[in-house]
């Protein structure tokens, strides 16, 4: 039997769930491959192990064994993944796969899964929640991947040079959610880490916190927030996810800062299109992305339309 190890040492945890991608390809390509992977953070370990095509996870080490071939992933930063392409489709070449695609899936614990279905349902039937509320959970980091800027601001393409972004700050993930707050018809429930906490730190429930949280956006009806680990695990749990597409427009649109800082002439603009977000992977799921030059107040009220279909 072939061992494989797959290195994941460099990359982000939701970079970390688009490798496991890999695995599936592998054992396409050879049934008889044991696949194993060596991943710095804790967070995803129950959902890669509920994988059926991945056999072993480690955290920072790997099994005490010869392996037959060791492939490891972005020995440079992360950073220097295309964004016009999807970092899926990039982490199966590295491995050598030739039938490379755009998917990933992301495998729940049933038994969390139904708890979560169950408890909420009981609540309903005791009164505790109205029978059809509209169940939205948001990222409470929004914040740390936005921009607030108007086209005006953006058009004129200043400040670049440092990366720290068109117009005046970043969003106020508080001016968003409120409209959905005050709405009888939406629940709302808080998903992943304040930005206080770091993603790093090794909890003592790192991994039972992050397996829940995939549960639990499967129990919504929408999940919101900005492009990255979060609305990237719900597009894949099939749940309808709303992004703002500030963070992608400015760093990679066509006046974008990493465009810029790569020298980029702004009588040349870059036309390709980021390849970035729930809509860009599963185009006909019904996801959502919104103007970058929303206001936060439009960007809750443009949500609260859309989950509660006007009523």
């Amino acid at each position: 039997m072939t061992k494989i190890l797959i290195k994941c040492r460099n990359i982000h945890i939701g970079d970390t769930l688009f490798a496991s991608s890999i695995a599936k390809k592998l054992k396409e390509q050879n049934p008889n491959c044991e696949i194993h992977y060596d991943i710095s953070f804790l967070q995803p370990i129950e959902l890669m192990l509920n994988n059926p095509y991945i056999d072993k996870v480690f955290y920072k080490e790997s099994e005490n064994t010869d392996y037959d071939v060791i492939h490891e992933l972005m020995e440079n930063d992360v950073s220097t993944l295309s964004p016009y392409e999807s970092a899926v489709s990039q982490f199966q070449k590295m491995c050598g796969i030739k039938n490379y695609d755009d998917k990933y899936e992301i495998y729940t614990n049933p038994s969390v899964d139904y708890s979560i279905k169950r408890s909420i349902q009981e609540l309903k039937n005791i009164g505790e929640l109205e029978r059809d509320v509209i169940l939205v959970g948001y990222q409470i980091d929004w914040g740390r991947k936005s921009f607030l800027f108007t086209e005006e601001e953006y058009d004129k393409a200043e400040g670049a040079e440092d990366g720290s972004g068109y117009g005046k700050s970043k969003r106020n993930i508080y001016d968003i959610i409120n409209p959905l707050e005050i709405s009888s018809d939406v629940l709302l429930f808080s998903l992943g880490l304040d930005e206080q906490i770091s993603k790093n730190y090794p909890e003592i429930n790192s991994t039972s916190r992050f397996s829940f949280t995939a549960s639990l956006m499967k129990n919504c009806d929408y999940v919101i927030g900005s492009e990255g680990c979060i609305t990237n695990m719900s597009s894949a749990l099939e749940t309808k996810t709303i992004i703002t597409t500030d963070y992608i427009h400015q760093m990679f649109g066509p006046k974008g800062i990493c465009w810029q800082q790569s020298g980029g002439d702004l009588n040349n603009l870059e036309k390709r299109k980021p390849f970035l977000g729930p809509d860009l992977y599963f185009p006909n799921q019904g996801h959502i992305h919104l103007s970058p030059y929303l206001s936060d107040r439009d960007v809750g009220n443009q949500i609260l339309e859309i989950v509660t279909h006007g009523k």
